[in-house]
């Protein structure tokens, strides 16, 4: 009897190595088609070259970019975002309540956004508003690029830190694709706000404005969506240093069964 109650972990730990492993080689297959759809849809997005000519300082660990894509481009961002017609919906009570696509299936569901996150262009912008030379996280991460769904009347998210879970620095990147009433001409009730010097600061989040924010220093929160409103936001994460700690790697997996599931933990 004593020897199959430890067969039960031992078991356990086996079946969990080998979906590991699985999801490794998985992920390997996946890289190597990253690197096709980047190829493919940058030259649909045509994104710019240049920068542009006025960027914002960083000294307050958050700052905004209006309009940093051109309108074409943008809409494409924003057509291929309303395709999903379904994501991994998370509630946790006087917390968080909302959709969400993963980094993962985002390269099937919409690989024009895994161009633009993976984009020359974007990883320069935010190297030259932040400071720091970054990089996109890695492709396990299935926050690095994830799309927001608040499209359900109470859809928030409550006050929080975002955790850096890698070595060196790590910044937040929203793009807001749709912020609007689907009755009136005004943007949705749900609002950005951050605590500042112990004041509580909305950041505005119209369309085609790139939000870069330190968010391990930056206490935020999502205010409620109201009916008939509709906000989708591009959730992008980059890093100074992409390697990570084994602690770390845990606590991010765990911490992610709560927007995608358990299967967060092979990731």
């Amino acid at each position: 009897m004593f020897q199959e109650i430890l067969l039960i972990p031992a078991a356990g730990a086996l079946a969990f190595t080998g979906l590991k492993l699985r999801k490794q080689h998985q992920y390997r297959q996946l890289q190597a088609r990253q690197n096709t759809l980047v190829t493919q849809y940058s030259a649909v997005l045509k994104l710019p070259e240049q920068l542009p000519e006025r960027l914002p300082d960083f000294q307050q660990r958050l700052a905004m970019v209006s309009e940093p894509l051109p309108i074409a481009a943008f809409e494409k961002l924003r057509e291929a975002a309303l395709r999903c017609a379904s994501t991994e919906r998370s509630y946790f009570p006087a917390h968080k309540k909302g959709g969400t696509v993963a980094y993962e299936d985002l390269h099937q569901r919409v690989p024009e956004i895994i161009a633009f996150y993976q984009s020359d262009y974007l990883r320069r912008l935010c190297s030259a508003v932040t400071g720091e030379p970054v990089l996109p996280t890695p492709i396990n991460d299935q926050s690095s690029c994830s799309l927001l769904f608040y499209d359900r009347p109470r859809d928030h998210i409550g006050w929080h830190y975002d955790y850096n879970f890698y070595n060196g620095r790590h910044f937040t990147v929203l793009l807001p694709l749709v912020n609007r009433h689907l009755q009136e001409n005004r943007l949705s009730s749900a609002q950005l706000v951050i605590r500042r010097d112990e004041q509580d600061v909305m950041i505005p989040t119209p369309p085609n404005t790139l939000i870069l924010f330190e968010g391990a220093r930056v206490f935020h929160k999502v205010t409620r969506l109201e009916e008939n409103e509709l906000r989708v936001i591009l959730s992008m994460t980059f890093c100074t240093q992409p390697q990570t700690s084994l602690l770390k790697g845990v606590i991010r997996r765990v911490k992610d069964i709560a927007y995608f599931g358990i299967r967060a933990l092979w990731s």
